[in-house]
């Protein structure tokens, strides 16, 4: 015969089973509700994305490396230009040969190059 106690941890066994099986019911039912209402993922990629996104990398690695070997105009309006990798690299070395005035010559390049533009009065 069954006592009182062992009852009572038969319901409350009974009664957690019910739990974790209402628990991984609801997961499911979250899981596959996500999986069919929320928005289509996107296709995969085909061959002529590929293609695509090939000539955008060959073009921006192009671009980089004129950016990179050759000397161009930044911000006109400023006097900032852009330098060659190697011409930056000569330049700093023998600038910084005097420490002290390649600091102050660093910190009067870098206001100006941060300072705001100059203002355009339209009227």
């Amino acid at each position: 015969m069954k006592t009182g106690t062992d009852k009572t941890a038969e319901v409350a066994e009974s009664h957690y089973v019910r739990e974790i099986v209402g628990v991984v019911l609801v997961a499911v039912l979250i899981g596959w509700v996500i999986s069919h209402y929320l928005p289509a993922r996107p296709a995969a990629i085909d061959a002529g994305r590929g293609a695509e996104r090939a000539k955008a990398l060959a073009e921006l690695n192009a671009a980089d490396a004129e950016a990179l070997a050759n000397y161009g105009r930044l911000d006109p309006a400023r006097k900032i230009v852009r330098l060659p990798v190697t011409e930056a690299m000569k330049l700093t070395v023998k600038e910084w040969e005097n420490p002290a005035s390649a600091r102050s010559n660093l910190l009067q390049r870098v206001d100006k190059a941060s300072a705001p533009p100059p203002k355009i009065d339209f009227e």
